[in-house]
């Protein structure tokens, strides 16, 4: 069996579309466990009218503490199935996407299937249709550059989430490829699939944009700190690879300039005395038009000219 847990906040609007994809599925070995996490719209509502038309296969839950973590931690707790496919409120799933995962981890004896999707996301009135690239050649690159999957397009097997306990709920952000890189260092067995089984239902919230500097700060941060705990790890076990440490360098250099933060500064603070490894080509002029033009072809170097790097 899956069990399929969706966080709900706020979501009385569009979760429908979520549960529907879910009910739509041709596996039907599933249970779907909604956590309303501290709603004040309707939503709960709309939960408690699923769990009445669906009983024995859809249950309703409440989480108090803030955060798709705690909400994803607690429908984790009362999951009864051998996989876990985990569902933002304003995403869905394909038909066969839980019916070829299920086949392919079990052919594979795999603990996690990184999936591929679509991001659908409106600019302009017009909705916009683009892949969210994976990067399948070296599994801690993918991890490095956020090309790893994203949450609702991955199927995961209970019993690594429980040997890790879960989703780390003191994270504000990264919290998805924390998990995936606690996952791998517990040995964890991976399979990619790069069939797009999931939609992706992108908003504008790009953190350049965000007005709280100090938000988009603790954000880099984190991401950051990631990867810096990443190149920890391969050092200690004699797996850190030129390129692996030459990505990590360029991850960290291109987030930060992307972001407008000084690298100098960045360095001296908080990378622990780090200096950071660029390859001349992909050092940024001072001016800002430029530095946008140059990351776009530094993030095409980094993956041949074929992936873009994602940040998210």
């Amino acid at each position: 069996m899956v069990s399929i847990i969706i966080p709900c906040y706020n979501c009385e609007s569009f979760v429908h579309r979520a549960i529907a994809s879910v009910i739509g599925q041709t596996y039907r070995e599933w249970e779907l466990l909604l956590v309303n996490n501290n709603s004040v719209d309707g939503t709960q509502q709309v939960l408690e009218s699923y769990q009445k038309q669906n009983p024995g296969q859809i249950f309703v839950f409440q989480e108090g503490k803030k955060g798709a973590p705690a909400a994803r931690n607690k429908g984790l707790s009362h999951a009864k199935g051998k996989w876990v496919q985990y569902l933002d409120a304003d995403d869905e799933l394909l038909p066969e996407k839980l019916e070829q995962q299920v086949q392919l981890a079990e052919s594979e004896n795999a603990d996690c299937v990184i999936g591929n999707a679509t991001l659908v996301e409106l600019k302009a009135g017009k909705l916009e249709h683009s892949l969210r690239p994976l990067y399948k050649k070296d599994i801690w690159i993918g991890l490095i550059t956020s090309q790893m999957g994203i949450t609702s397009a991955i199927l995961w097997k209970k019993k690594i989430l429980d040997k890790i306990k879960g989703w780390n709920e003191e994270l504000t952000s990264s919290q998805e490829y924390d998990m995936m890189f606690r996952m791998l260092k517990s040995g964890g067995k991976v399979v990619i699939d790069e069939h797009v089984k999931t939609l992706i239902h992108k908003t504008d919230s790009s953190i350049s944009k965000d007005p709280d500097r100090s938000k988009m700060v603790r954000i880099i941060d984190n991401r950051v700190k990631l990867r810096l705990q990443i190149m920890e790890h391969l050092t200690n076990i004699n797996e850190l690879t030129e390129e692996r440490k030459a990505m990590i360098h360029r991850y960290i250099y291109l987030e930060l300039y992307g972001n407008k933060i000084d690298v100098k500064e960045y360095q001296s603070t908080k990378l622990n005395g780090l200096v950071l490894e660029i390859p001349l080509k992909l050092r940024l002029s001072n001016s800002w038009k430029d530095t946008k033009k140059n990351i776009k072809a530094g993030l095409k170097s980094l993956l041949a000219g074929k992936r873009k790097l994602a940040t998210e």
